[in-house]
C-alpha cells in the first residue's frame, strides 16, 4: 500500500504559457426595450449569466445606443489560452512559472532548473539556487526560447529541496507540446542566358490568418537579387493587402538573380564558378498573427540543379546586315555566331554543318570550317551561309564544333530561329 500512495511536496509548480489573448466569443441574444413580455427576461440573461469565457457582460442596463455591437458574436473580454496549444516554427515560447511554499514551515536549499528538452538538444533555460522559501512565499520566473526545430519538444521543471528530516528531495513536472512548420515554401529555377528567375511560393500552413510584415531574399555568392514583386504604385506586393493570408492561402513571388560581375567582364573562372553554383540563397520572412504576435523563419538554402556549361560556348548569334532574325524567301543569308573556349587548356577547332537537318533552311556555303587555335577564354567567329526555301519561323544551323586535340565534341541542334518573310 505504501508504493501507492502519491509522494506530496511542501512547494507547488504552476506554469503557464505567456501568450497573445484572444476575444472571447459569445451568444448574446438581442434585446429589445418596447412591450416584448420576452424582453426583460432576455436582458436579465445577458447581463447576469456568465458567457463560456465565464465573464459576464455588464452588471448595469445600457441603452442600446451605448450597445452598438450588442448582437456581435464577439465579445470585448479578453481571455487566455487554456493549454499550451501549437507552437509554430519561428515563435518565441515564453512560460511563466510560479513556485509556492504551500507549507507552514521554511524549506531550505531550493534549487530550480528548467530546461527545453527537443530531439536533437537540450538546452538549459533557467537555473537557480540555492534559496529557501518562507510558509505561502512564492517564487516567480519566466522563461523564453526562440523555437527552431520542428516535432515534440518538452519543457522540463525540475525543484529539489530539503525536507524538514533533511532528506534531498526532488519536484519534477514536464509539458509538453508540439512545434509545426507555419509556412511551406516550395521553389521553381527557370535559367535566363546567365541570369536566374526564381519563382518562390509561400504556403499558409497555419490555422489562422498572418500578416507578411517582411519578405526578403538573400542570394549568396556569386548572385545578386533583384525584387520583382513590385505593384504599379511601386509598394512590394507583400506590403499590400496581398500580405494578409488566410489559413491555406498560396502567395508566389518572383526574384531574378544577377551574377555580381558585368558578364562582359567576366573571367573564365568566375563564369565557372556562376554556372556550376547551386546554392541560390535564403528567404528572410517575419509574419504577424492575431493581436501582433510575430515569427520569423529563415529557410535554409534554396538550390538548383546546375545548368553547367560547354567547354566550347556559342555567344552572339546573329543575321550579319538585317535588323532582327529576319530574312528573306529564297535569298541567302549570312548566320554570324562567336565560339569562346572555356575549358581549362587551348584548343584547336573545327565546325561541321548538318546541310539538310532543317530542310526549310539549308547550308549553301562550306560544310567544313576551321577555326584553328583557340586559347582559353579567346573567341573565334563562325560565319555560315544559308538559303530561306520556305516561310515562317525556321530552324537554322545545326553543326559539329570539335577539339582536335583532346576529341572533345558539341552537337548543336541549332543556332538561332529566324522569320522568313516572303
Amino acid at each position: 500500500m505504501a508504493s501507492l500512495l502519491r509522494e506530496t511536496h511542501p512547494l507547488t509548480l504552476k506554469v503557464m504559457r505567456l501568450s497573445r489573448p484572444a476575444l472571447a466569443s459569445t451568444r448574446q441574444l438581442p434585446t429589445d426595450s418596447g412591450d416584448s413580455v420576452l424582453a426583460p427576461s432576455l436582458l436579465e440573461v445577458e447581463q447576469s449569466h456568465p458567457t463560456r469565457s465565464g465573464q459576464v457582460f455588464s452588471d448595469l442596463q445600457l441603452p442600446n445606443s451605448m450597445h452598438p455591437l450588442e448582437t456581435f458574436p464577439l465579445s470585448e473580454t479578453l481571455v487566455l489560452p487554456r493549454s499550451f496549444g501549437t507552437m509554430y516554427l519561428g515563435e518565441t515560447f515564453s512560460a511563466h512559472l510560479c513556485l509556492c511554499n504551500e507549507s507552514s514551515s521554511v524549506v531550505r536549499e531550493i534549487g530550480v532548473q528548467v530546461v527545453m528538452q527537443t530531439s536533437t538538444q537540450q538546452l538549459q533555460l533557467f537555473s537557480d539556487g540555492p534559496k529557501h522559501l518562507a510558509s505561502g512565499q512564492p517564487f516567480n520566473i519566466q522563461v523564453a526560447h526562440e523555437i527552431k526545430e520542428l516535432g515534440a519538444h518538452v519543457l522540463g521543471c525540475s525543484v529539489s529541496y530539503l525536507s524538514a528530516q533533511g532528506e534531498r528531495r526532488v519536484l519534477q513536472k514536464s509539458f509538453k507540446f508540439q512545434v509545426a512548420n507555419p509556412l511551406v515554401v516550395k521553389t521553381k529555377v527557370n535559367h535566363l542566358a546567365r541570369d536566374v528567375l526564381l519563382e518562390v511560393q509561400v504556403h499558409n500552413a497555419t490555422q489562422g490568418t498572418m500578416a507578411l510584415e517582411r519578405l526578403r531574399f538573400e542570394a549568396s555568392s556569386p548572385f545578386v537579387a533583384e525584387d520583382l514583386n513590385v505593384a504599379a504604385d511601386g509598394a512590394a506586393l507583400w506590403e499590400s493587402r496581398a500580405g494578409f493570408m488566410q489559413a491555406g492561402d498560396v502567395r508566389q513571388y518572383l526574384y531574378r538573380l544577377r551574377t555580381q560581375v558585368d558578364p562582359e567582364q567576366m573571367t573564365v573562372d568566375q563564369e565557372r564558378a556562376v554556372q556550376y553554383a547551386t546554392a541560390l540563397g535564403k528567404l528572410d520572412i517575419l509574419w504577424r498573427g492575431s493581436f501582433g504576435s510575430f515569427g520569423r523563419l529563415q529557410t535554409s538554402q534554396l538550390l538548383r540543379k546546375s545548368p553547367g556549361m560547354f567547354l566550347l560556348e556559342i555567344e552572339g548569334v546573329e543575321i550579319v546586315g538585317a535588323e532582327g532574325n529576319t530574312a528573306t524567301l529564297e535569298e541567302s543569308f549570312v548566320v554570324r555566331a562567336q565560339v569562346r573556349n572555356v575549358s581549362e587548356r587551348r584548343m584547336v577547332v573545327s565546325a561541321t554543318v548538318h546541310a539538310h537537318t532543317h530542310p526549310m533552311v539549308i547550308s549553301c556555303g562550306a560544310a567544313q570550317h576551321r577555326l584553328g587555335e583557340i586559347d582559353v577564354g579567346e573567341t573565334r567567329t563562325l560565319d555560315l551561309e544559308f538559303l530561306a526555301l520556305a516561310p515562317g519561323v525556321q530552324r537554322v544551323g545545326a553543326a559539329v564544333l570539335v577539339d582536335s586535340l583532346s576529341g572533345y565534341t558539341r552537337e548543336v541542334g541549332h543556332l538561332l530561329e529566324v522569320l522568313v518573310e516572303d
